[in-house]
């Protein structure tokens, strides 16, 4: 079984959709073009081999997150096929800062 709740079939990825809230593209414009290019090939993957080929980490209730290096982009699920991405920052603590957390729980209404 998925974070959707979907089952999976073995060997086969869940691809989905990935959206960035107005929130979120502001947050992608302020970074470098490296940095926009590492976020731009993990959404690459998720939407073309599946989230299973990126790393992500739940950081609660409906909240995940996409790992590359040092960069974060906090998102939720949207249906069975999109995710929502509400925040991308640089992560420069070993624990995701909680005001980052906040701040996408209350874009993503979660």
């Amino acid at each position: 079984m998925n974070a959707t709740g979907e089952i999976q079939e073995k060997g086969k990825f869940m691809k989905f959709e990935v959206r960035l809230t107005k929130e979120a593209e502001k947050d992608y414009r302020k970074l470098d073009k490296i940095s926009q290019n590492k976020l731009n090939k993990a959404f690459d993957k998720v939407e073309n081999k599946g989230i299973e080929t990126v790393v992500t980490k739940p950081l609660g209730k409906d909240l995940y997150e996409i790992k590359t290096d040092n960069l974060r982009a906090l998102f939720a699920y949207q249906g069975t096929k999109v995710i929502v991405v509400g925040v991308i920052f640089i992560k420069k603590s070993q624990k995701t800062p909680a005001k980052y957390i906040d701040r996408a729980k209350k874009i993503l209404e979660i």
